[in-house]
């Protein structure tokens, strides 16, 4: 009653094996290739019409209702993205990695910092629309953000 030895790989098996990882990585960049633009342009301009919105209409009511449902599309457009293509490049850590998470977390928290007190500085200008300004300057920030964001991440494809 012991154990069957484990049958050993043939070359055959190896090369079929790192055949389909590199078929895997390759699904991977073309999953996130095609995804990833069509995302980022749209929450761009989604952003952008949040805050150009709120430069023209007058009523504070009909402004919250805008901004929900821009905002309920930003969000659904990440959840698509995502149901769409499962598939995760990013590594996962074998164990806890505080250093690289503080990086992160300080590149992230500085960019939003960033955001918001530029945001402020064009309200508080004399622009005639500094909400309009505003959305087109986060349309930019935040897809170039999130793209800065996903490249400090470790891949599983090993670029970084």
């Amino acid at each position: 009653m012991g154990q069957q030895p484990t049958p050993q790989p043939t070359p055959q098996d190896a090369a079929r094996d790192v055949a389909e990882v590199d078929a895997a990585r390759i699904a991977v960049g073309a999953a996130e290739s095609r995804g990833l633009p069509i995302m980022l342009a749209a929450t761009g301009v989604l952003t952008f019409l949040d805050f150009a919105a709120k430069d023209e209409i007058a009523s504070p009511r009909r402004r919250r209702l805008v901004t929900g449902i821009i905002q309920t599309a930003i969000a659904g457009i990440g959840m698509l993205e995502a149901r769409a293509n499962p598939v995760n490049p990013f590594a996962i850590a074998p164990v806890p990695q505080p250093a690289a998470f503080g990086r992160y977390t300080a590149v992230a928290a500085g960019w939003y910092a960033d955001e918001r007190l530029a945001v402020h500085l064009l309200r508080r200008s004399r622009l005639s629309r500094p909400n309009t300004v505003a959305g087109a300057l986060l349309a930019v920030s935040r897809p170039v953000g999130t793209l800065v964001a996903i490249r400090m991440m470790p891949r599983v494809d090993d670029r970084a």
